[in-house]
C-alpha cells in the first residue's frame, strides 16, 4: 500500500463522510449510539429496539395471565425462574387446552340426557 492510500485511513475527514464526528476521548456514548452511524441507521435501530421491547411487554403480559402451575407442564422448572419466550407459548397453549376441556365438561353436564349422542 502507498503512503496516499494510507492516509485514508488515518481518519475520517468531514470531505468524505460529513457524519463522522471527531472521536474525543471526553465524548461518552450510550451502549446503542455509535458516533459513526448516520441517523437513519440509529432510527432504524431504535425503532427495532422499541419493536422488541414491545414484544418483550406481550410476552410479560401473557405469562401473567398464566397460572403459576400448569398440569403437565415443565416438570422440575422453578417458580423464581422466568419461563423462556417458547415455555411461555407452550405453557398458553397447554393452558388454552385445558380452559377448552373444562368448557367441553361444562356443555356436556349441561346438555340433557335426551340429547346426548351414544356410541
Amino acid at each position: 500500500m502507498d503512503t496516499t492510500s494510507l492516509s485514508l485511513y488515518r481518519g475520517p475527514t468531514p470531505t468524505f463522510l460529513p457524519y463522522l464526528t471527531p472521536f474525543h476521548h471526553h465524548t461518552h456514548f450510550s451502549v446503542y449510539e455509535c458516533p459513526f452511524e448516520p441517523a437513519f441507521i440509529q432510527k432504524r435501530n431504535e425503532r427495532e429496539r422499541q419493536r422488541v421491547k414491545c414484544v418483550n411487554q406481550g410476552y410479560a403480559k401473557l405469562r401473567d395471565h398464566l397460572p403459576g402451575h400448569l398440569p403437565g407442564h415443565l416438570p422440575g422448572h422453578g417458580a423464581d425462574k422466568r419461563l423462556s419466550k417458547v415455555e411461555t407459548l407452550r405453557a398458553a397453549i397447554s393452558y388454552i387446552k385445558y380452559l377448552q376441556q373444562l368448557v367441553d365438561l361444562e356443555d356436556e353436564s349441561r346438555t340433557p340426557e335426551s340429547n346426548r349422542t351414544t356410541v
